[in-house]
């Protein structure tokens, strides 16, 4: 039997889901892609970027990680190619 959520679970449930949803949609990889670059090595020695990796429904697979001087060219060069086999798979072809 399933308990009853309180007020503020529901509402942080329903934050997700928006969360969820949101990121979902095609124009995000355009401009994740283009965020990208910045991120770099070339633009961040001395600095870093930090990293969470969260499935849908909210389950943590990676804390947040930090990934000092910036992502390498390699890192950038795949997730840039996942981001476009993602955009292909969500928006219809001709």
């Amino acid at each position: 039997m399933k308990t009853k959520q309180t007020k503020e679970q529901k509402i942080a449930e329903l934050e997700r889901k928006l969360q969820e949803a949101l990121a979902g949609q095609a124009s995000v990889y355009h401009f994740a892609e283009a965020g990208l670059s910045k991120a770099s090595t070339n633009h961040l020695t001395g600095s870093g970027v930090v990293i969470t990796l969260t499935v849908l429904g909210g389950r943590e697979l990676m804390r947040p990680t930090l990934i000092l001087d910036g992502l390498s060219d390699d890192l950038i060069k795949a997730l840039k190619a996942d981001f476009a086999r993602i955009l292909e798979l969500s928006t219809p072809s001709k």
